[in-house]
């Protein structure tokens, strides 16, 4: 699908449930933000929507995303259903917890790459920002993940005051384990969205302080990437610069709701409905239309912020 930006919209960001098993305080004030939506669609409806979106919508890539994946019971299921699609670029997002115990089972079912949220390496910090969690668990998953021979990035909500003292200590962890890690600049969404004492760290100060103790160069990254990319002694690192340097100009992302919505973009997040569609004789014209109405709410813009919680989108 190539929206009216000229951009090729071929990846899928699929919200399996809205609930998660942390609340990092950057996504929500509590806990009990994460509610499983009533009308969350089960494994099959969700497989019938992602075909038809990869049949009649030029879908090529999926990331399945929260809330946290690993709650939906039957995560491993979806994921093989994609692969017998024919998807063979299948991601997911997650914040490692329940990862050890999964990896080997979501490798043979078709994952290829597992992007683990990771905002410090001290045990006290880490439950800190997620409220609830274990720093252990998450980085048993990392290993696991590895040993399943999935290809693994680590994203760091940066923070002000709060870990940004930990930016070259985790560039290092990444580095002996072959791993990249990615840096993101706060965004301004769910309990951040107009907020005053915003502690936002800039790509320019990650990147001094990296630079203080090595060498950067600047490496090419995927034309519709997120984030700009670079090479150190050892290994890579990213960062997703939300503010610095936003990227909605190469956006090609359309998000599915677990319960059924198009969401086309975070900055004008109007919901496209294709849930009816489940119970439609010929679906192939109406998701059509709704897909290129969905994709028309793309800017081509600085991202504006927005009320929603991110696991409502899709991460």
């Amino acid at each position: 699908m190539i929206d009216h930006h000229g951009r090729n919209i071929n990846k899928l960001r699929i919200s399996l449930s809205e609930v998660c098993n942390m609340a990092c305080t950057y996504c929500v004030t509590s806990l009990s933000d994460h509610k499983r939506s009533p009308d969350e669609l089960n494994a099959d409806q969700m497989l019938y929507l992602i075909r038809i979106l990869k049949e009649y919508s030029g879908i090529e890539k999926v990331r399945l995303t929260g809330g946290e994946p690993l709650m939906h019971p039957k995560a491993v299921q979806v994921i093989s259903g994609i692969r017998d699609m024919g998807l063979t670029n299948i991601g997911m997002t997650s914040n490692g917890q329940l990862l050890a115990r999964k990896a080997e089972a979501l490798a043979e079912a078709g994952l290829k790459s597992v992007n683990i949220s990771l905002d410090s390496l001290d045990p006290e910090k880490f439950k800190r920002f997620g409220r609830v969690g274990k720093l252990h668990k998450t980085l048993e998953g990392i290993e696991a993940c590895l040993i399943n021979d999935m290809r693994v990035k680590i994203n760091m909500v940066v923070i002000k005051g709060e870990n940004d003292d930990e930016i070259v200590k985790m560039l290092e962890y990444g580095v002996t384990r072959g791993v990249e890690v990615r840096y993101l600049e706060l965004m301004g969404m769910g309990p951040l969205y107009k907020k005053d004492d915003f502690k936002l760290v800039e790509m320019s100060e990650i990147l001094e302080k990296i630079s203080e103790k090595y060498s950067i160069q600047t490496v090419s990254a995927d034309s519709d990437s997120t984030s700009l990319r670079y090479w150190v002694p050892g290994g890579y690192f990213g960062i997703i610069p939300n503010n610095s340097a936003p990227f909605c100009s190469t956006c090609s992302r359309l998000r599915l709701t677990s319960d059924g919505q198009l969401i086309g973009c975070l900055s004008n997040p109007s919901p496209i409905s294709i849930r009816h569609l489940l119970n439609h004789p010929d679906p192939v014209v109406p998701l059509q239309k709704l897909v290129k109405k969905s994709v028309a709410f793309k800017q081509d813009a600085t991202f504006t912020g927005s009320s929603l919680v991110m696991s409502r989108v899709g991460g």
